[in-house]
Formats: structure tokens, sequence, C-alpha cells
């Protein structure tokens, strides 16, 4: 009775080894980890076949009922429904339906991976967007120079002289230095592109120099001969003998422009082009009073037109750049001329008493004119948005009316067909210092 348990042991485990053993036969095909290859058999089945290639849920098996196809369990009619004997080869795992080939390895590095690079994506999409955005966002610089100019090529024409051999000329009240200041409003636009607004002007109170000869022997040198005064008409050169003699000169420059223009960029060099419309008027006054006659003349030259030009700046280091600017326009000049000569009894005439031609005449006419503008300078970069400017202007207009170029014919001719000379020309030269910030 002692040896009854230890051979009982002995029989339930030879009944239960074959059936363990049949068992593990038969559901060793489904035995696989997803993340990897299907799992290989427990043991070798004479028609186990590796791996499938197959790119579709049909898998064609090779085993001992050759030509025969199994579908998945969905596509198979009821009759077929039976599990295959256990000789056959398993089917091909759910899990790949892929082409053709080795499977991949979907493994937890590969997930990381695909996580990786879509993040790395999105980030560059972002970064190349915000860059775009920055490099089409307008941005606005605001420009203030001051301006120190003069005024060159202007005739010289003698108005009076003394006894004692004084004299007064159109240079002795001419613009010798004129203060002023410009600004620039520019805004940056899509393509390198921009568009601006610029405003200089010059602002004087004028010139005046003055003589005097207590003998009353001051005389004009203008051509009066054939001028008269006063109801007798006799000749105006034997009534103006005079003591005192006072010349005032006025000038005014304004320059409007609106311009477009875009940039061509290289590592040290930067090109900027522009073309738009100018506006520029020019006017000066003059007033010379002898005693109780007076003579005034003005002019005011309104132009306007097209223009184009180019500012070529070159920065051999940081913070260091030079700028050479040219600019050049045509222009539609719209003149307004007035001069008059007069004294305590009227206007000065030329001509008899029952038929006179007074010296007092306002005309508006109009021609062309030429405008150029050149500037040479250097920038000091401060800092990314602050910068110190100085440099030298010439500005060269022609086609101008001008009171002085009125001055150098006979006196009586203006009198009985006035017209305008507009052959006058000038030349406003100076230096410029400011500042320049980006908004």
């Amino acid at each position: 009775m002692r040896q009854f348990p230890k051979a009982l042991f002995l029989l339930f485990a030879v009944m239960a080894a074959p059936l363990a053993g049949e068992t593990i036969s038969e559901h060793e095909p489904t035995l696989f980890d997803p993340y990897r290859e299907p799992a290989q058999p427990l043991s070798l089945a004479p028609h186990w076949i590796a791996r499938t290639r197959q790119s579709s849920n049909f898998a064609s098996l090779e085993n001992s009922n050759a030509g025969r196809v199994y579908q998945s369990p969905a596509q198979l009619s009821p009759s077929e429904t039976t599990a295959p004997p256990r000789s056959m080869a398993p089917l091909p795992s759910p899990i790949y339906n892929g082409i053709a080939g080795p499977r991949w390895q979907w493994t937890g590095n590969r997930q990381y991976q695909q996580r990786l690079n879509t993040s790395q994506n999105e980030a560059r999409f972002y970064q190349n967007k915000n860059q775009k955005q920055q490099a089409v966002r307008p941005k606005l610089d605001f420009y203030v120079r001051g301006l120190v100019m003069n005024k060159d090529n202007n005739p010289i024409q003698p108005l009076a002289q003394g006894s004692g051999g004084q004299r007064i000329t159109t240079q002795d009240a001419d613009l010798d230095t004129a203060g002023g200041f410009e600004a620039t409003l520019r805004k940056a636009l899509p393509d390198q592109t921009r568009g601006e607004l610029v405003y200089w002007g010059l602002f004087t109170s004028g010139d005046s120099t003055t003589i005097e000869d207590v003998s009353s022997g001051i005389q004009t040198t203008l051509d009066i001969s054939r001028l008269n005064y006063g109801s007798n008409g006799d000749p105006l050169a034997n009534q103006l003998q005079v003591s005192q003699v006072s010349l005032q000169r006025d000038f005014q420059y304004h320059n409007l422009e609106l311009n477009w223009g875009g940039t061509a960029r290289g590592e040290q060099v930067t090109l900027e082009y522009l073309a738009g419309l100018r506006y520029f008027k020019a006017s000066e006054d003059l007033a010379m009073q002898m005693d109780d006659f007076s003579f005034v003349g003005q002019d005011d030259n309104h132009l306007l037109g097209l223009q184009a030009g180019a500012l070529l700046n070159w920065q051999p280091q940081q913070q260091l750049e030079i700028h050479a600017g040219v600019k050049f326009g045509v222009f539609v000049n719209s003149i307004d001329h007035q001069m008059r000569f007069q004294g305590t009894n009227g206007f000065v005439y030329s001509g008899s008493d029952a038929s006179t031609q007074q010296l007092n005449h306002a005309l508006d006419t109009s021609d062309v004119a030429t405008l150029g503008q050149l500037d040479v300078g250097f920038t000091y970069h401060w800092s990314d948005r602050f910068r110190l400017i100085s440099g030298y202007r010439m500005v060269g207009v022609t086609g101008l009316s001008l009171t002085t170029n009125q001055l150098s014919q006979d006196l009586a001719d203006l009198a009985e067909s006035p017209s305008v000379h507009t052959n006058g020309s000038i030349l406003l030269h100076g230096t410029y210092v400011g500042m320049e910030y980006d908004f």
C-alpha cells in the first residue's frame, strides 16, 4: 500500500504527456508577439513555413495538400470553417499585411523616431513661417537731418553807386548760409521694396545791406534812361539822386518727394534705386529802397515732375558705412513773377503822360526745368536701430526765373512788353548731420 501513491502518480504522468504534446502542437502557430516577427514553433513541423511573403490576406501555402489556398475565416464558407489539420502550415499573422519582403521591425524605437521626426518637421515649418513673416513685415524708419547750405552761381547785378565810390550789388545781400532740416519717413514693403516720403527745406530771414552819401550823390546803376516819373513826364534819372540806399533780399527753398524703390544686396554693398514724384520751390525777393523810391521784384518757382535715382552703400566695417547717391528729374516750372517801381506820386512809367505803360506787372508762365542732386557721406551704426549720419550735398537747378536775371536789360522794355526770363540757375551746397532710427 505504501507504493500505491507513487504508482498512481507515474500512471497520471504517462497519460498526461501525450495530451500536453498534442495541445502544444495544435496551438503553437498562434503563439506570437505582435511587436516582433511571428514566433517560431516550439517543435519543427514538417510543413512549417518560416516567413510569409504575401501582400494581402490570401496566403498560398505549400504543404502536403499542394494547390489548396487557405483564406481568412471571414472569407471561408461555413463548410470550410473547421480547423485545418495539424500538419498544415499556419495562416499568416494578421498583424502584418504589407508588401512582399522582410517585415519591418515595429519597435518602440521606431515609434519614438517617428514622433521625433514629426516634432522636428513641425518646428521647421513654424520656423520658416516666422522667418517669412518677419521678412515681409512692414518696417517703419524715421530719419532727421540738420542742413547747413549756401547758394552759388547767381549773377552779380550792380544796383546803386555813390559819389564816393561805394556800391551795392545783389551779392552784398546774397544767401551766404542758411539752416534747415530734412525729415524722411520710409516704410519697408514685401520683395525688398519700399516707399518713402522726404521733406527738406532751408529757412532764413534774408540778408540786407545799406550805403549812405550825405551829398545825395547816390544814383542807380540800372538802365532807367527811358523811364519817366511824375505828372509832367520828367525823366526818372534826373529825379533819382538820393542820400541812402538799402537792399533787402529773402530766400525760400522747399523740397518734397514721394518715392518708390527697391534694394539689391551684396556681401558688403547695397544698391537702393528709386523713382517718384518731386516738388521743389525756389523763391527770391528783392526790395531796394532809395529815399522815396522803391524797386521790388519777386519770383516764385514751383517745380513739379518725375525723378529717378540710386544710392550706393558700402560697408567696409561692421559699424561704418559709406554712401553716395544721385537723383535727377525733369520738371514743369510754374512761375509767378512780380515787379514794380514806384515813388510817393505813383509808378514809374515808359512813354509820355498821355500814353503811359507803368512798370508794375504780375505775370504767370511756365517752362521746363531740371534738377540734379548729389549726396556723399558716411553712416555710423551706433546700434541695430540707431545710426548717426553726416555728409555733403549739392543741388543744382536750371530753368528758373530769378529777379536778378530780369534786371540785366532796359527797364523800359519791361514796362512796355513785360516778359519773364527763365534762364536762371542756382547751386545749393552744404553739409548735413543727422540721426536715423528704425521703429
